[in-house]
């Protein structure tokens, strides 16, 4: 199983800034990572099934960094392979969407989801659905959450079964919490910044909230999940410099702790790195 995430990414003069509240419906869920030559990711999960595999963000050397958040269960393979693959391959946006366009069009099908690329140069989403694809770009900044906004799969979202949507929840609270990120993410200019937004509560801390709240409640909605890791992906662009910030827990509550990415360090240091993951 996975569940809803809120992604998203931001232009600063030069740096960008990408993130992702990992929400999830079990507890005491423990991520692990991959440091490699040409790589670094989390390591994503097959939804459904709770088998770790792909990626569910990451950098790699080149300067493109992406994460993804499900739109729709279904049997076929986990969209964190998809987004490995492109995580060691691609280097623009245009590289990353290309991966994608082949893979499906090659006949490969994935679960539902959305994909957030940031590069040196611009942001932009792609979205995967049955067979199809359809890419954005943004200007600065972009945000996703648990449903598509180019591809026409409204009336699916609105047909399918609390299973198939897990922790995205109601297609309502989907669109509410992007429209909260997509504008606060207009001012957004410093890592405190997206700290504000991966904290933010809507009423209840439900569904509709980028961070998520189990209540404890006897007979609570199984699928409702919560905010069990918070990730901000910061590159320097002239020269390149990776970091990423991570907060297990409600990043409303828990300290983030940042770790600094060298691909050029040795084997042995990178796997302390992966020892030392918070």
């Amino acid at each position: 199983m996975t569940g809803d995430c809120t992604i998203g990414a931001k232009i600063v003069g030069d740096r960008y800034l990408l993130f992702k509240n990992r929400d999830l419906v079990y507890e005491d869920y423990k991520d692990q990572c991959i440091f490699e030559d040409d790589i670094f990711a989390v390591i994503g999960i097959k939804i459904g099934a709770g088998i770790d595999m792909g990626a569910s963000i990451g950098v790699n050397r080149w300067g493109l960094a992406a994460c993804n958040s499900t739109v729709l269960i279904n049997s076929e393979e986990a969209y964190d392979v998809l987004m490995e693959r492109l995580l060691r391959r691609a280097k623009t946006l245009d590289e990353a969407y290309d991966i994608v366009v082949k893979s499906l069009d090659s006949g490969e099908r994935y679960q539902w989801g959305n994909f957030v690329i940031a590069t040196p140069d611009e942001v932009g989403a792609i979205e995967i659905g049955d067979g199809v694809y359809e890419i954005e770009r943004g200007s600065d900044s972009i945000a996703r959450t648990n449903h598509h906004l180019v591809l026409s799969t409204r009336d699916a979202l609105l047909r399918a079964s609390p299973e198939e949507r897990e922790a995205g929840g109601p297609l309502s609270a989907s669109q509410n919490r992007r429209q909260i990120a997509a504008r606060m993410l207009e001012s957004a200019r410093s890592t405190q910044d997206i700290i504000e937004i991966l904290s933010t509560h809507a009423k209840g801390k439900g569904y509709d909230s980028i961070c998520r709240h189990r209540t404890g409640v006897r007979g609570e909605d199984p699928w409702l999940g919560e905010t069990s890791y918070s990730y901000i992906i910061e590159v320097e662009t002239k020269p390149l410099d990776f970091r990423i910030h991570v907060a297990p827990g409600n990043p409303c509550s828990t300290t983030y702790h940042e770790v600094q990415l060298d691909f050029k360090t040795s084997s042995e240091a990178k796997g302390q790195l992966i020892r030392d993951f918070p």
